[in-house]
């Protein structure tokens, strides 16, 4: 049996330059900015294609690509939020490194625009970023959107409910979630109510 013997150990910073989009749309100023975290696996142009009838709503669209490619034999295969085969300690870190990202990304856009509130819109696998971000950061959102699926609880402060008690959710599910000139407008009602 060989011996080894570690003689360095460390860490190495890398950056992962991850695209955006903003859009405008009708009257922008004084509506909300809608931020969409991109379903799993697809990459922004297909992002932008799916949610195409939502971009009607007044008010501003930033769309956000997840930052993490998903390679396979055949190469890269879409994106994803958080890398593959995580414990559970490393989950948590990256979901809080996204969530810095998304920060980032939105405090540098809201000095540039007149946005009345923010809404956050998930998908199924962007779900759980985006429960992770709105528990941590619930100052941050004003309404959440969740297509097929439901906000994961597991990161909010039990001992303070009143950090979440101005968080408007609607949950879309089955022929309510796709997305659809109809549902463009059932969100439309939601928002302005």
């Amino acid at each position: 049996m060989n011996e080894f013997e570690v003689i360095l150990s460390g860490k190495a910073s890398f950056s992962i330059e991850v695209p955006y989009r903003l859009y405008k749309s009708n009257e922008p100023e004084g509506q909300p900015l809608f931020v969409y975290l991109q379903e799993s696996g697809l990459d922004l142009s297909k992002l932008e294609k799916k949610i195409q009838p939502l971009l009607a709503l007044s008010g501003y669209h930033l769309i956000i690509q997840a930052p993490y490619p998903k390679i396979t034999d055949h190469g890269v295969e879409g994106y994803q939020w958080i890398p593959e085969k995580q414990g559970e300690q490393g989950l948590t870190s990256s979901r809080e490194y996204v969530s810095e990202f998304l920060q980032e990304v939105i405090d540098n856009i809201l000095p540039h625009i007149k946005a009345s509130r923010l809404v956050l819109i998930g998908w199924e696998a962007s779900i759980n970023q985006l429960s992770y971000f709105c528990a941590t950061r619930p100052h941050y959102i004003n309404e959440l959107i969740l297509f097929n699926g439901t906000l994961n609880r597991i990161w909010m402060d039990e001992n303070n409910p009143e950090k979440y008690k101005h968080l408007r959710v609607l949950g879309l599910t089955g022929k309510d979630a796709e997305i659809k000139e109809k549902v463009a407008e059932t969100i439309n009602l939601w928002i302005h109510r």
